[in-house]
């Protein structure tokens, strides 16, 4: 029988795995938030042929903040789908930023995740899904999200979208609680 590992060098266990993919992590947060906070910074896009080219104005937005005028720019509304379909997308961003909207509806519902035992489960869900639909969008793109938590529904949801910024990914921003939408 040949030897197919080094039975001398310890195999990494799952927990191993996982500290330090955690500490990977830390350390790239740390490092990203050592970052110098510049003090405003100037962004507009303008179509350059088929690109959006980045260009210097007279506003400036503080990074304190400021509220910033998106009037001008299209909407577009995003039918949502089931996992694991896509909604329909440009697969490359045209025309400059948009505001994507998109409306999600908090289920909470018994599910049957094994037909065979009939084993179910109380399954707090958006749009009928878990996961949820996904949303896409492109760099310089602004989602604009409605949660709407039926009054039929028992508990408070939120959502946080783990590619965003801000507090907890937008969770700390997006309660709601039941017959409410935000």
């Amino acid at each position: 029988m040949t030897k197919r590992f080094d039975t001398t060098q310890p195999f990494p266990n799952r927990r191993d795995i996982l500290k330090y993919a955690g500490l990977a992590g830390a350390a790239t947060i740390a490092g990203a938030s050592a970052q110098p906070a510049a003090a405003s910074y100037v962004k507009a896009h303008k179509s350059v042929g088929s690109r959006a080219a980045l260009l210097p104005v007279s506003e400036t937005v503080t990074a304190a903040g400021d509220d910033v005028d998106l009037s001008h720019l299209p909407r577009v509304k995003q039918e949502l789908v089931p996992p694991p379909g896509v909604p329909e997308h440009e697969q490359v961003a045209s025309g400059g930023p948009k505001i994507i909207e998109v409306r999600m509806e908090i289920k909470e519902m018994v599910w049957t995740v094994d037909e065979d035992t009939g084993a179910e489960i109380w399954a707090l869900t958006y749009d009928g899904s878990v996961p949820g639909p996904m949303v896409i969008c492109h760099e310089g793109d602004y989602v604009e999200l409605t949660m709407v938590n039926p009054a039929s529904n028992a508990m408070e949801h939120n959502i946080d979208f783990h590619a965003s910024t801000g507090a907890l990914g937008g969770g700390g921003l997006t309660h709601v609680f039941p017959g409410e939408e935000c």
